[in-house]
């Protein structure tokens, strides 16, 4: 592939740049970024997903009676990290 511009048949011009103009450029070296862009943003999404569903799973090996030292052993931290993070009010008991 040259990066040379296209020739003016009706007049040579002898000063004329072998580089591309930045707008003819641009379009080409915009495209991979719209599409990594894009690509994030559907990262984005996943993780909520994915962080919305490891919270109800946790809610439910709590509600189950599961510690949150067999919790934090499947999440891979210490059990006050998980009780920190995925903790939440809990309703008080009736005796």
């Amino acid at each position: 592939m040259t990066s040379v511009a296209p020739a003016n048949n009706d007049q040579p011009n002898e000063s004329a740049s072998v580089f591309p103009r930045a707008e003819d450029v641009a379009p080409h070296i915009a495209r991979p970024y719209r599409a990594l862009e894009r690509e994030l943003e559907r990262a984005v999404r996943d993780r909520v997903e994915v962080n919305l569903r490891v919270t109800a799973a946790v809610n439910a090996m709590r509600d189950g009676g599961c510690s949150w030292a067999d919790i934090a052993r499947i999440l891979g931290t210490a059990p006050q990290t998980a009780h920190k993070k995925y903790s939440k009010p809990r309703p008080p008991r009736g005796d």
